[in-house]
């Protein structure tokens, strides 16, 4: 005992057992650090209250809140009611059964950065006894991973609804083969309804023969090239034959790995017919090659204002001129030369349309619209898309459907007949006609707003026998043309004489008019060279002064004489003629010509 207080001296600690106190002392320090500096949120609750009993600095941050103003809290300071009993059955849980729970994905209320999404794993703490003494719990910030998986997420249903809705067929597959995305359109473009496809391997679902070219896109694709795109022909299963152009892709994850496989099928079926109708309502075609050689001056000037126009994409061109001069060949000049030569060229007279089918031709219509709409059908403006659409003889539409060509122009926008949702198409407009539209306007036959909205850029094209300069070329490439089309390549001479005959004539069909004439030409020389003897007698006729006689009485005299060689026959004088049978019946008009009751067949 100290003799100076009476106490008894303490016992001297053993140096080990110091010395292992020494060492515990710092492996705890050792420990606080890195839980105090470890990036995700670390927090203790007492097993007994669930009460916070630590939190570390990342807590802190994450939270909002200064330490002293956490500790003593439960999770119902932060969830709202719900949440917190559900946690507080989880952790009791986690107590009761001694084992480490995971809860992925759990929202908490944070003072300043709002709500966050953690990632909190809890494992309990036991004393020496086993029993829980601690509960402690690791979170994680997924904030920023959560919303990536919400917009992954929205962009997927955008995407599904895009594919719901979408014209075109699509389908997608595993990089085993496996279907597992099949769209409405697909299902009636291809005929396999979507509960057969689904888990179907898509080499199963091939038209018979492309598998070799599929195998090689798959090839090209998971070689990191573009997705091919490539025409087919199948068969349905009801034994219908369609036409498609198919383009393949591949989807790769972050890290660059195929997914998915996907292809697009458009039915090109509907399009090859609506081309084929555009041949046959476009009439007699100007051919191009028909302008090659030196142009006259008001030619020059045409061309030039046709090429300028053409670099702007979106422009409405007026083109006038008379019947024949060359105005669908102008027409495709501009589209060759625009932004859009790679896309479809599509022409469509308009005198030639029914009255009433001309709506449902060019904008289309939906299953049911009018007796025979057995199904939906795309107009030519759809089947133009991203291309260029001529529409000749634009005055002869009816009123009706002049409202919905302005409607389009406005906006490209349009709907179907019988349809309700509005639907669009990139298409580039251009007019031709050989009326006086603004006449036609004061007739109340054409819509005053839509010549305005056609007329932003007229471009008048002349007659021939305002170019008679060009006639000789002109003659001499399209007889070349003529002669390759009946026999086959040989080379067809125009006597010098011919050819002065062809340049005095005043030519009121303009180049159409030329064309026929060296058609019949060259079949009457049958091979041989053309002459006077194979012209029609009123070009074998015109006189040197001819031109200066007055143009109207000249035009008068021509037509009235080949009516009377075709016995009256109005349609086929208009064909002699080169024009329609709507012009011819409205200039005969003009010249008091009565219509007869009924022509010979």
């Amino acid at each position: 005992m100290d003799e100076s207080d009476g106490r008894q001296p303490k016992a001297p600690r053993a140096p080990a057992t110091a010395q292992l106190e020494e060492q515990l002392e710092k492996a705890n320090a050792f420990l606080d650090a890195i839980v105090e500096n470890i990036p995700d949120m670390i927090f203790v609750k007492d097993a007994e209250s669930l009460l916070f009993e630590r939190f570390n600095r990342a807590g802190e941050e994450l939270l909002g809140w200064r330490r002293e103003e956490l500790l003593g809290k439960t999770d119902h300071d932060f969830y709202p009611k719900e949440q917190a009993d559900f946690f507080h059955l989880k952790d009791r849980e986690t107590l009761r059964n001694k084992v480490l729970v995971d809860i992925l994905e759990e929202p908490i209320q944070t003072r300043k950065k709002g709500l966050r999404w953690l990632h909190t794993k809890k494992v309990p703490i036991l004393d020496e006894t086993g029993r829980p003494r601690y509960l402690l719990g690791i979170s994680e910030d997924i904030t920023a991973r959560k919303l990536a998986e919400e917009r992954a997420q929205a962009l997927e249903r955008e995407v599904a609804l895009i594919a719901q809705n979408a014209r075109e067929a699509m389908a997608a597959w595993t990089p085993d083969g496996r279907v597992v995305s099949w769209n409405p359109a697909a299902e009636a473009m291809l005929g396999i309804p979507q509960a057969v496809a689904l888990g179907a391997r898509i080499d199963e679902l091939l038209p018979d023969g492309t598998s070799p070219q599929y195998r090689t896109a798959i090839e090209r694709l998971l070689a990191g090239d573009d997705g091919p795109i490539y025409e087919v022909s199948l068969r349905r299963p009801d034994g219908r034959e369609i036409d498609l152009e198919l383009s393949l892709f591949a989807v790769r994850d972050p890290a660059g790995n195929v997914t998915r496989f996907a292809g697009v099928a458009r039915d090109l079926t509907e399009l090859a017919r609506l081309r084929r109708i555009t041949e046959i309502l476009g009439g007699p075609q100007d051919a191009p090659e028909a302008q090659r050689g030196p142009l006259s001056a008001r030619m020059q000037q045409a061309v030039a204002a046709a090429d300028l126009v053409a670099r702007d994409p979106v422009a409405t061109v007026l083109l006038l001129g008379e019947t024949g001069v060359g105005k669908g060949w102008l027409a495709r000049r501009i589209h060759a030369q625009s932004p859009r030569a790679d896309k479809p060229f599509l022409e469509v007279n308009c005198a030639s349309l029914s009255p009433q089918l001309v709506e449902s031709e060019l904008f289309g219509h939906e299953r049911g619209a009018f007796t025979g709409a057995v199904a939906q059908k795309r107009g030519i403006v759809e089947a133009a898309e991203g291309g260029t659409l001529l529409l000749d003889e634009i005055g002869e539409l009816p009123l009706a459907v002049q409202a919905q060509l302005l409607t389009f122009l406005d906006g490209h926008s349009f709907r179907r007949v019988g349809g309700t949702r509005a639907l669009t198409a990139n298409v580039r407009l251009l007019a031709a006609t050989n009326v006086d539209l603004q006449k036609a306007v004061a007739r109340g036959v054409f819509r005053r707003d839509l010549y305005y909205r056609l007329s932003v850029m007229p471009i008048e094209v002349p007659p021939l026998r305002e170019r008679r300069e060009e006639i000789p070329q002109l003659a001499r490439t399209l007889a070349s043309t003529l002669v390759r089309r009946f026999s086959g390549p040989r080379r067809v001479v125009l006597g010098r004489l011919v050819l002065r005959a062809l340049a005095r004539y005043d030519w009121p069909g303009n180049v159409r008019e030329l064309r026929n004439v060296l058609e019949r030409a060259i079949i009457l020389s049958r091979g041989a060279a053309i002459e006077l003897e194979h012209l029609a007698p009123e070009i074998r006729g015109a006189a040197p002064g001819s031109t200066s006689e007055r143009l109207e009485d000249v035009e008068r005299a021509h037509i009235l004489r080949v009516l009377e060689a075709a016995r009256g026959n109005r349609t086929r004088a208009a064909a002699v003629l080169g024009i329609s049978r709507s012009t011819l019946k409205r200039k005969l008009a003009e010249y008091g010509v009565m219509e007869e009751e009924a022509e010979e067949p």
